[in-house]
């Protein structure tokens, strides 16, 4: 079918009609009653979220058709379609379509081709194309065309092809536009506070806003445009704080989180190259994440795959765990190098069992007090905004059933809630919930990166291959001689068998998570005991290794 054709088809189906921003075109659970054309404006496709809210699937541009894959399955959308930007379409209602189906084979050959085309969209591995991006400084210590000419540089040595404009761009038609979006990978609008009129336009027209401010700017002193309802409902929304050069550690940035419907709060140092560098990846595609699942002390082999990578010169932009994988990539999100990561997991875990202060097993056989201690040692009173990483972490809500994500607040809390298996450690109470480890609903929380970027993402199963045999059901050494040794400080292994139920009702689920994955690595990690915290440098050097057999699907990801 040409697309003249095509369009004519749309054209004698009825008038044209106007979605303003923010409008729902089609919710999930909703019958297909038309399928529509998108002639301008921009439409966004929105999966809904197990924990609530959405998360952004496809950018949806003029030419699109909507509604195609689903009147070909059961007729019923699954996912929300709301306008981002106001939006002109046409409709072909159902009855018409099917009437054309049955009559006309070239239309059911296209329509056919068009749904596939969206499933293909929505593949793992497929990125969704953000073509304008408005940057609008809540400031006024940052110039913001500086900045972003600055970022635009670093997307060209990506190769992408971007440009920028300025407040010269404020009188223009949106049509403009169009010919910049098809002619370039990016643009990218670069608007100083007080340029009122500019931050509206910007605000009115672009696929995500990014709002960049300082360490001196406090949210509720900062004038947050007004975006298109669609931005901001749907969270397409960044905040950027600029920090002084040399800052080690920054803090407040939660208050952002609660002023502004900001999915994502990152942080760069002036004029510092890998910060920026960093920003470009995110804004040009190309950002990294890495997942890490727990499984007790084979957690270690983590260490050896990051080892791996930043000997490859993979960076690592997104970082999420469960569990002991979430304290690795918390040292990661932190800004810990390998080396001190190194040295802070073998004193917090392999100097000593962090389950050493064993009690009577009213609640659990672990008392816990060990594993806080440890964790106030090393990640003090960090807040999880405020780390140089994002970084989210996941544990299991008994009291409402289903997981808790972790994307802000105390980090060593988040982590003492990810940690706590149950019958191990005790559970923890939050806001009136009873949250224990993450491993029993996602034990390698794949989504928490992926829903936040657009790039690559790793994942590092250590829970693999984990399954138990007589053997270790055994006292080593036996009788009086395991607490003479001080073996009983591993834990009795009853720990072992409750590591092991946590995370084998996840395993049927990997199939699909692996799937959504662009590398899994996979360390052989048969020798290493859920418990065996002493094991330290043989997981390593599984990781290392089975890093190291996966490279050439990690060789494009370097920087």
């Amino acid at each position: 079918m040409s697309e003249d054709y095509l369009g004519r088809l749309f054209q004698r189906a009825g008038p044209m009609f106007t979605l303003r921003g923010g409008e729902a075109l089609a919710l999930p659970g909703q019958p297909v009653d038309a399928l529509y054309r998108l002639q301008a404006g921009r439409i966004a496709e929105l999966k809904p979220l197990a924990e609530g809210g959405s998360s952004p699937l496809a950018l949806h541009r003029p030419g699109a058709v909507l509604g195609a894959a689903e009147a070909l399955g059961d007729g019923i959308h699954r996912n929300a379609l709301v306008a981002l930007r106001d939006s002109e379409l046409r409709a072909l209602p159902m009855r018409k379509a099917e009437r054309l189906l049955r009559r006309d084979p070239h239309v059911l050959a296209d329509v056919a081709r068009m749904a596939l085309g969206r499933l293909r969209a929505e593949a793992p591995g497929t990125r969704r194309r953000t073509a304008i991006i408005g940057f609008v400084s809540v400031c006024h210590s940052v110039d913001m065309r500086s900045f972003v000419e600055t970022l635009a540089r670093d997307l060209r040595r990506l190769g992408k092809s971007v440009v920028v404009l300025g407040a010269e761009a404020r009188l223009w038609e949106p049509s403009r536009l169009s010919p910049l979006e098809e002619s370039h990978d990016l643009v990218l609008m670069a608007a100083n506070r007080g340029e009122r009129e500019f931050i509206a336009f910007c605000a009115r027209q672009v696929d995500r806003l990014v709002l960049v401010g300082t360490a001196r700017t406090p949210p509720d002193a900062a004038p947050v445009p007004p975006a298109a309802a669609a931005i901001q409902a749907h969270r397409l929304m960044d905040v950027i704080l600029v920090w002084p050069a040399q800052t080690a550690q920054v803090s407040g940035s939660e208050a952002w989180l609660a002023a502004v419907p900001a999915s994502r709060v990152m942080h760069v140092r002036r004029d510092d190259a890998a910060d920026m560098a960093r920003l470009a990846r995110v804004y040009g595609e190309r950002s990294v994440g890495l997942v890490l699942s727990g499984g007790g002390a084979r957690a270690y082999a983590h260490v050896g795959v990051v080892r791996a990578l930043a000997e490859m010169g993979v960076p690592i932009d997104f970082v999420a765990g469960t569990s002991m994988g979430a304290i690795i990539g918390a040292g990661l999100a932190v800004g810990w190098s390998v080396a001190e990561l190194e040295a802070r997991l073998r004193d917090a875990f392999v100097a000593s069992s962090p389950l050493g202060d064993i009690s009577f097993p009213v609640i659990a056989l672990s008392r816990g007090l060990e594993v806080e201690a440890r964790l106030e040692r090393h990640f003090g009173d960090l807040r999880i905004s405020d780390l140089w990483r994002p970084f989210a972490c996941v544990s299991t809500d008994l009291t409402a059933g289903g997981r808790h994500v972790f994307r802000q607040g105390l980090l060593r809390e988040a982590l003492r809630a990810t940690l706590s298996l149950p019958g191990v450690l005790p559970p923890v109470v939050r806001d009136g919930r009873v949250l224990v480890d993450g491993a029993l609903v996602a034990n390698l929380p794949v989504d928490l990166v992926s829903e936040q970027h657009e790039g690559w993402t790793i994942g590092v199963d250590v829970a693999q291959s984990a399954g138990l045999t007589p053997e270790d059901l055994m006292l080593k050494p036996s009788g009086l001689s395991w607490v003479t040794s001080g073996a009983w400080r591993r834990g009795p292994p009853i720990v072992s068998v409750l590591m092991r139920a946590a995370t084998v009702g996840a395993d049927s689920a990997m199939a699909a998570t692996r799937d959504a994955l662009d590398v899994t690595v996979t360390p052989a990690l048969d020798g290493v005991e859920l418990r065996d915290w002493k094991a330290y440098e043989p997981a390593v050097a599984a990781g290392y290794r089975a890093a190291l057999a996966v490279a050439d699907q990690l060789a494009p990801m370097a920087a």
